[in-house]
């Protein structure tokens, strides 16, 4: 069993994001990027292309940029595809965790709700965070 990752945005966001996931990661996944609007092709027809090249026994975890953007409006219609996850809001924690799963089995719903939990409790303000003085340290 195999699994792949679709990193999709908005212009190169998902370019980035692939690069960055790579040099944390050490590579070896399967990771697909689309990067929507950088040339004169409909992103409909992007994502189709996508899809459509993965078998369908094949883990497909995609990770898009925003819910109510059109690149993960495009996605919606393949939610129902057997093994597939479509995934709003991706950030490096979220998608690090995905490309760190172990994939000779297929992500449960249940791992990847415990992923995104993951990612959001990921996101801090960091002015918010009290340091301990300690007195020792002079």
């Amino acid at each position: 069993m195999k699994r792949t990752i679709v990193l999709a945005s908005h212009h190169r966001l998902a370019e980035g994001l692939k690069d960055t996931l790579n040099f944390i990661s050490g590579g070896g996944q399967d990771i697909v990027t689309l990067a929507a609007y950088l040339d004169n092709q409909p992103v409909e027809k992007q994502v189709d292309e996508v899809m459509t090249a993965s078998p369908a026994d094949r883990d497909v975890v995609v990770l898009t940029d925003m819910t109510a953007g059109s690149v993960n409006q495009k996605f919606f219609k393949y939610r129902t595809r057997p093994h597939t996850h479509i995934i709003s809001g991706m950030n490096l924690p979220l998608a690090l965790g995905v490309a760190m799963e172990p994939a000779d089995q297929y992500i449960s719903d249940a791992r990847i709700d415990a992923l995104i939990q993951e990612a959001k409790d990921a996101i801090v303000n960091v002015n918010e965070i009290q340091v301990e003085e300690d007195d020792d340290d002079e």
